[in-house]
């Protein structure tokens, strides 16, 4: 029996891969780092749909009432910095660079922040409601916060895969 990536070498059991193709293996983007992957990309995907919609309202307030409230422009700012952080993270995990590990707990650092600017600061201050978008920002933010800061900074898997 080969190993059934490269069909030359005897395989480990356990895989099915030969001992070079196991390491070649474990350096890839796959399994559980999908999962950030895909959060990164749709953050990319939407963060600017986010913003045109938010930069929308607030023109829309000011032609009426001719002022811009400070929650308003803090929003605009701290989607700006959001984006600006998402795409650092986005292309130092994508590049698998060693900076991967800071650049993500800033990213979900970042979250939290947002959601403490989007969801608690207008119920707290405001008197608004919660709704489903509030309360799933404020949960994505504890899970991110929650699961994969711990991922990032204990799994040596993160040190395998990001090495350049």
């Amino acid at each position: 029996m080969k190993c059934i990536q490269c069909n030359e070498n005897e395989p480990n059991k356990a895989s099915g891969l030969c001992d070079a193709c196991e390491e070649t293996e474990a350096c890839k983007i796959n399994g559980l780092l999908y999962l950030p992957a895909a959060g990164l990309i749709f953050s990319l995907i939407f963060l600017p749909v986010e913003l045109f919609d938010l930069v929308s309202a607030i023109s829309a307030y000011f032609s009426r009432s001719g002022i811009i409230t400070w929650y308003a422009a803090g929003a605009a700012a701290l989607l700006l910095v959001l984006f600006g952080i998402t795409a650092y993270a986005s292309w130092q995990f994508f590049q698998r660079k060693r900076q991967t590990r800071r650049a993500m707990v800033i990213y979900y650092l970042a979250g939290v922040v947002s959601a403490l600017w989007f969801a608690v600061l207008p119920v707290s201050l405001f008197g608004a409601t919660w709704d489903n978008a509030s309360i799933r920002s404020v949960l994505t933010a504890v899970i991110g916060v929650t699961c994969w800061l711990p991922y990032f900074l204990k799994s040596p898997r993160i040190g395998q895969v990001f090495v350049r």
